[in-house]
């Protein structure tokens, strides 16, 4: 799979007013019978993926400009959540970012989870204004020294490789099941999906969005 970044596309007038009609509804039953019509719901679904009910994913990929625009957006909604729900940065596992960053990734992740916006952060600024290629280790090491990690990204991956690569099986099979095809992409509850591009890159109108999502999956 080749690294792909969203790129907003313009949308129906009919399918952005559903799409407020969504946001707006109080009811839960009248937004799922508005989401019901396929043509013009202002959000992709899947069938529920097993364990992420309660997850709220933001999907990126550390070489897509949208990611990086939307960053400061998925750190606030990361701090606005209920309770009743955890958010998570996941990367879109593909050629193009190399397999090696996934995994480093997902070492973070599960060993230095304290560090784990910054080296998002550290991804996307990295790659996009420094030009550093997350196809090398040597790279992955300079986006880690930036996040200031406390050891070696290669040193800690290679000590857990038998971990990881369960870690990253999991990954690949979630990304299919929830259809994750280009970045940035919102998972909600394990079933709804939404990206810029059904808002025409329109920022708030996509923080509706993205909120009244996580309010009907409650």
């Amino acid at each position: 799979m080749k690294s792909t970044c969203m790129f907003p596309r313009p949308l129906k007038t009919a399918a952005l007013n559903l799409l407020l009609a969504v946001v707006l509804s109080t009811g839960t039953a009248h937004a799922q019978a508005l989401a019901s019509d396929d043509q013009f719901k202002p959000y992709l679904q899947v069938k529920t993926v097993a364990g992420d009910e309660h997850m709220v994913r933001a999907f990126f990929s550390p070489s897509c400009p949208y990611s990086k625009l939307y960053f400061q957006f998925f750190k606030n909604l990361s701090a606005t959540l209920p309770e009743t729900k955890t958010f998570a940065f996941t990367p879109l596992v593909n050629k193009g970012d190399g397999i090696a960053y996934a995994v480093s990734f997902l070492a973070v992740q599960r060993y230095y989870p304290a560090y784990l916006p910054n080296y998002v952060e550290a991804s996307l600024v990295g790659v996009q204004d420094k030009g550093i290629s997350t196809l090398s280790w040597a790279g992955i090491d300079r986006i880690g020294r930036a996040a200031r990690l406390p050891v070696p990204v290669s040193r800690l991956t290679y000590r857990h490789e038998k971990e990881l690569t369960i870690d990253l099986k999991n990954l690949i099979q979630l990304q299919k099941q929830l259809e994750i095809t280009n970045t940035p992409a919102v998972a909600v509850a394990g079933t709804y999906i939404v990206t810029p591009e059904f808002t025409q890159g329109d920022v708030a109108m996509f923080s509706q969005l993205v909120n009244g999502l996580i309010s009907m999956a409650r």
